[in-house]
């Protein structure tokens, strides 16, 4: 508190006094118009005041350690006082509790209600002056009043205040007309601040006005005074009254919406608009509802002060508090846009931290939404983090790269071995298959040269038949490939076979009969015919009579069994799957039965219909398994090769490989599924993925050590930083333990708040003896 600080009284006695009036036909003395006033829902006339002697403590009275010098200031709600303390021989300001339109001083120097019923009011009054005072203790801010201590005697509170000499902003600055912008600026900064903490602590001051703002003698700094006079007004008057100063206090405070940091920013606004204008802003009654009578700050301040300037006061001034600066940070970045150069080190640290940062209040009200917006934003990660990862995805990614693309690298030629030893496989196993046929038709080729058969073609003996049977029944014997053999002329009847159930049938209407016939040789594909109703290949050989005419054939029918068994002979217990399609590319041969006779892609209606037509397969139709990609490349295959396919079979990628068999249309096949033969490499890979994430979580260990031996010297200095900012030096203390630039740094700094301290020191011991403490 200082020198001319005092509290609202009376009228008739103060020009800045608070008053009690009736809400209608508000005055405006001429006297002051800036004084604090009560505003009642209920018109009564304002109470008689007491004299101001009648009422204050009497000088050299003691409260506990402290002696009464004289009275600084008095207003309808409480007394402050100069006082000295005894113990430390340093002077204070102290500021007493009574209210006197519902209280008095009683002899013993007591305060005591009026009467019963303001009894509770008083009461409630106290405890709000013990939370102010309590609120105030915590503060520790050069630019706000600062509480040493607070205390309850003679049934009331005292708030002993540092003290202070200067005098109120209102009588400074008309006195100081040549001050520029940046020295204003340079005024604000800090003084902004402190309300900054106040705000952050949840504490409005609800009256901020010029009269409120006192200029230090010392070095002309501001602080901010009379914290809580008009709650304490409130608790003191009717309970319907409205405690405002016109013009200074925004509509809310008028009952009209919730106050809160930009009730404040209004205030402060006025305060600045009073400066740059040289009167305060009218009423907010008046400029709510209709034309705004109060000229901008951005035309009557123009050519004194800057645009941006002048266009913040303007802002924080608006009627509806949703259209002004919600904190203070905000509100600064607008008021000192083009003034950081200008900025001390205290002030200039102050408003790159509400650049930056925002405001505490309204940080924590965000902070789980901006920790999630900041997630997406490297640029806002803690430097260890950012640190970490950088040396981490320095270390680990072309690891991780390199290791992908060998990876890659390693299934291709695995792939492309593995569909080489499929298309080997199956080359060879196409071969088998043709040479079964080639010794066949080789057989049939002796057979259908024997004279002996061609002799009992053209002149049939009975006598002769049972040899040519035994003949025959002793190549089947020694062929256990061949299922049975048959000797037929030229009407299609089979006159000497192995199978006596076969003699005298009819076979005429076959196609290999037919193409015997006509003088060519003929194999069929896997036929399951009426013989014994088992699964063979016919293979039909002519036999030419002495002059050359044929007069009959020789049909050798081999045993489907026996094609299975080479088939079957694929290395087993790989995984692998040996299949044979015919030239239609339909299944003769495959593991699972109920793929038999299934054709690879659907067939054209008219080769389904004849195969149907011929009951080759003894089937009514050939069911499809839609993979046209496979029969592509194998059905009229004249190449050995391989294909990677999708099986409809397993619902798996494959691989396959195939070959025509030689002297037939057949094609052989051998499909593996790509995850069998990848898995080996894939286990491999999983033990190095393990072994990489083990690796990395190590190796990020390692690295975020090392970013927070650099980091935590970092939060040191902002630490101390803080402390400097918040004027602290005593909290300012750093231990240099590296040899680097860091360290060097944080010696540097050491020696800077070194410097400040002495200063400060030298600064303490040049002040007066009676302004100490």
């Amino acid at each position: 508190m200082g020198a001319n600080d005092r509290f609202d009284a009376p009228r008739g006695e103060d020009p800045d006094a608070t008053v009690i009036v009736p809400a209608r036909g508000l005055p405006h003395p001429a006297a002051d118009d800036d004084a604090t006033v009560v505003q009642s829902t209920v018109g009564r006339p304002p109470p008689h005041p007491r004299p101001a002697h009648s009422v204050a403590l009497p000088p050299r009275f003691r409260l506990l350690e402290y002696r009464i010098d004289r009275v600084l200031g008095q207003g309808g709600f409480g007394i402050t006082y100069l006082a000295t303390d005894v113990h430390l021989n340093a002077k204070v300001a102290i500021k007493e509790y009574l209210p006197e339109s519902i209280a008095f001083r009683t002899s013993d120097a007591s305060v005591s209600a009026q009467s019963s019923r303001h009894r509770d009011r008083y009461r409630s009054g106290l405890e709000n002056f013990l939370v102010e005072a309590r609120t105030l203790a915590s503060f520790r801010h050069p630019n706000i009043v600062r509480v040493a201590r607070f205390f309850e005697a003679h049934r009331t509170a005292y708030m002993v205040l540092e003290y202070e000499r200067g005098q109120p902003l209102k009588t400074w600055w008309p006195a100081h007309p040549r001050t520029t912008e940046a020295e204003l600026v340079r005024l604000l900064q800090p003084l902004l601040d402190g309300i900054a903490v106040m705000h952050a602590a949840g504490f409005l001051h609800r009256d901020i006005k010029p009269d409120n703002i006192q200029v230090r003698a010392e070095d002309g700094s501001l602080v901010l005074l009379d914290f809580g006079s008009a709650q304490q007004a409130a608790d003191a008057v009717q309970p319907a009254d409205i405690v405002v100063t016109p013009g200074f206090a925004p509509i809310e405070q008028y009952g009209e919406g919730t106050q809160g940091p930009w009730t404040d920013i209004h205030a402060l606004g006025a305060t600045l608009y009073w400066m740059v204008a040289g009167r305060k802003p009218p009423d907010a009654d008046a400029r709510i509802g209709g034309a705004d009578p109060m000229p901008p700050a951005s035309e009557v301040g123009a050519g004194r002060f800057g645009a941006p300037f002048l266009a913040a006061i303007d802002w924080a001034l608006r009627p509806e508090a949703a259209q002004r600066p919600q904190d203070i940070a905000e509100w600064q970045r607008a008021l000192f846009t083009g003034h950081a150069g200008s900025l001390g080190l205290h002030e200039a640290l102050q408003a790159g931290d509400a650049e930056a940062q925002g405001g505490r209040t309204r940080r924590r009200r965000t902070r789980l939404r901006d920790a999630l917006r900041t997630l997406f934003v490297p640029a806002a990660w803690p430097l260890a983090a950012k640190m970490t990862l950088a040396m981490v995805l320095t270390a680990l990614l072309p690891m991780g790269i390199t290791g992908y693309y060998n990876l890659r690298g390693s299934l291709a030629a695995v792939a492309q071995a593995e569909l080489q030893n499929l298309e080997q496989l199956a080359h060879s196993t196409a071969g088998r298959l043709a040479q079964l046929i080639g010794d066949s038709r080789k057989l049939a080729r002796v057979l259908g040269t024997d004279s002996d058969f061609a002799l009992y073609l053209q002149q049939p003996d009975g006598a002769a038949l049972p040899a040519l049977r035994d003949k025959l029944q002793a190549v089947v014997r020694a062929n256990p490939d061949i299922h049975l053999i048959m000797v037929m002329d030229t009407a299609g009847v089979a006159r000497v076979s192995s199978d006596p159930e076969v003699m005298g049938r009819n076979f005429a209407f076959r196609d290999y009969f037919k193409a015997a016939i006509g003088g060519r040789e003929h194999v069929t594909g896997i036929v399951v015919g009426a013989v014994a109703g088992q699964a063979g290949m016919f293979y039909a050989q002519p036999v030419a009579g002495a002059d050359g005419h044929i007069i009959g054939c020789v049909v050798l029918r081999l045993r489907a069994a026996s094609f299975s068994s080479i088939l079957d002979d694929v290395p087993g217990g790989t995984g692998r799957t040996p299949f044979l399609i015919d030239g239609d590319g339909v299944l003769i041969h495959h593991p699972r039965e109920d793929l038999l006779y299934r054709s690879l892609a659907p067939l054209p209606p008219a080769r389904a219909e004849a195969i149907r037509a011929d009951q080759r397969f003894r089937r009514d139709s050939i069911r499809s398994l839609d993979m046209p990609d496979l029969a592509a490349a194998m059905v009229g295959a004249r190449q050995q090769g391989y294909i990677d396919y999708r099986s409809t079979v397993s619902g798996a990628s494959e691989i396959a490989g195939f070959a025509p068999v030689a002297g037939h249309d057949w094609v052989v096949g051998v499909t593996e599924s790509r995850t069998r033969f990848e898995a080996p490499l894939a286990q491999l890979y999983t033990h190095l993925l393990w072994s990489g994430l083990l690796v990395g979580l190590l190796f990020t260990g390692l690295a975020l050590r090392f970013a927070r031996s650099i980091v935590r010297p970092l939060q040191a200095l902002t630490r101390a930083a803080d402390a400097l900012k918040q004027g602290e030096l005593d909290r300012v203390q750093i231990t240099a333990t590296g040899r680097d630039e860091i360290g060097q740094l944080q010696r540097t700094f050491q020696v800077m708040v070194d410097v400040l301290r002495q200063r400060e020191r030298e600064h303490r011991r040049s002040r007066p003896a009676g302004e100490r403490g």
